[in-house]
């Protein structure tokens, strides 16, 4: 069994709390179509978005602690208030989960769609015993786009959705400086445990759909112009990058898998 825990950001710090909403349903649409029944999706949050979707697998939990306060000054304290909130959220989740049975959990972020096959194979692995697995692999999208980016090596560094692991050993992806933060880059977690990578691609790190926290639409914008593209240190990482990555059309195959749609950017 695997439980599946999504922080969502509050409606007070979003910049379209509709646009906000429809990207979540597609993530909870996306999240509950496993290929196994042996899977549950808890959902923590300030106030439910407000989607007509329903499954019996997901629950809503609320928690009542403030949520960021957020001034335009402050962009880079933002960030910090912005990732202890979806800690704190983490938290809570684990914290309610425990009176289940589970043997693995998952943290999606509330905008990325994952494959349908996730829980299946922890079903077929569970008996490995294993720490978990990190996401070696998965797809860039950027909303709108007909094609689609395969990252074939680090995906876990750019994407908060991509960790499988048990309950027990989940306290070694957080970190308390300078803030507490849910580090997805996380890989080793003790001396003797490591994650392993998942040898399927696991999810789709949904870019530019202007709700996004960390890729944002100017970010997004210095990448499509190439702003800062050559200088001399990005330069010399351009072949490697390359070879990381492999694009493909949006086809079918994909658009069942991870049950991703585009969301058209709120204007």
């Amino acid at each position: 069994m695997i439980t599946f825990i999504i922080p969502v950001k509050s409606k007070r710090v979003s910049g379209s709390w509709e646009h906000f909403s429809k990207l979540f349903e597609r993530t909870i649409k996306s999240v509950s179509n496993q290929t196994s029944e042996n899977f549950r999706i808890v959902v923590v949050c300030h106030e439910k978005p407000e989607i007509s979707f329903e499954h019996p697998k997901v629950e809503y939990i609320h928690v009542d602690f403030e949520p960021p306060v957020l001034k335009p000054e402050l962009a880079e304290k933002h960030d910090g208030m912005k990732e202890e909130d979806k800690s704190n959220k983490i938290l809570a989740g684990l914290d309610y989960i425990k009176k289940y049975e589970q043997n693995y959990v998952m943290v999606a972020d509330a905008d990325d769609c994952i494959s349908n096959r996730i829980a299946e194979y922890v079903d077929e692995n569970k008996s490995k015993d294993l720490p978990g697995w990190y996401f070696k692999k998965g797809y860039i999208y950027r909303e709108g786009d007909k094609f689609i980016s395969l990252n074939k090596e680090g995906f876990n560094l750019l994407c908060g959705t991509c960790i499988v692991i048990k309950p027990d050993l989940i306290q070694h992806i957080f970190k308390n400086k300078p803030h507490l933060l849910y580090v997805h880059q996380t890989i080793q977690l003790t001396e003797t445990e490591a994650l392993s990578p998942l040898p399927l691609p696991g999810a789709i790190y949904s870019m530019g759909n202007g709700e996004n926290h960390f890729m944002s639409g100017t970010m997004m914008k210095d990448l499509a112009t190439g702003k800062k593209l050559f200088s001399v240190s990005t330069f010399k990482g351009i072949i490697r990058k390359l070879k990381k990555y492999r694009v493909k059309p949006l086809n079918t195959k994909i658009k069942n898998e991870f049950g991703i749609y585009e969301v058209k950017v709120a204007s």
